[in-house]
């Protein structure tokens, strides 16, 4: 039993020696003071993500820090096969049905219903593909930056 108390603590500092290394040296004292609530949030039409509509929350997607963003995605989108290299990539379906598959090639069998309140990961560099269909959806995006698209050819 004791042994097992040991281990578990080694196996502890491990895991918090991993994550201080996975996410960098962000530091949890310089994040920034937010509180919004809808009416504050200024959309953007992204070009660098399929020209949707986007709201950074907090962070910098241009720099590699952790950052929150919305993404909306008007009904009847098809985003084709691509992919980012954020790191910790991590999506929240906010509002509607949002259509999502892994991989190199739209097929849209493969597709998984996500509907609000949803949650799926974004690898970096894994190709993924999704659509809407009869509503607008919206995601939040956890990651960490340098934000960017790379469509599949």
């Amino acid at each position: 039993m004791k042994h097992l108390k040991w281990v578990l603590v080694f196996a502890a500092g491990v895991i918090a020696c991993a994550a201080v290394f996975y996410f960098g040296s962000a530091d949890s004292a310089k994040l920034a003071v937010v509180s919004l609530v809808p009416g504050d949030i200024s959309w953007n039409t992204d070009p660098k993500l399929h020209g949707l509509q986007t709201a950074v929350l907090v962070g910098d997607p241009s720099a590699p820090v952790p950052y929150a963003q919305r993404i909306r995605i008007p009904a009847n989108t098809v985003l084709k096969p691509h992919s980012h290299p954020n790191r910790a990539g991590m999506v929240t379906v906010l509002s509607g049905t949002f259509y999502f598959a892994y991989g190199d090639k739209f097929d849209e069998t493969k597709l998984k219903e996500l509907p609000a309140g949803s949650f799926f990961t974004e690898p970096k560099g894994m190709p993924h593909y999704a659509m809407t269909k009869g509503g607008e959806v919206v995601l939040q995006l956890n990651a960490i930056g340098t934000d960017g698209t790379v469509y599949v050819k």
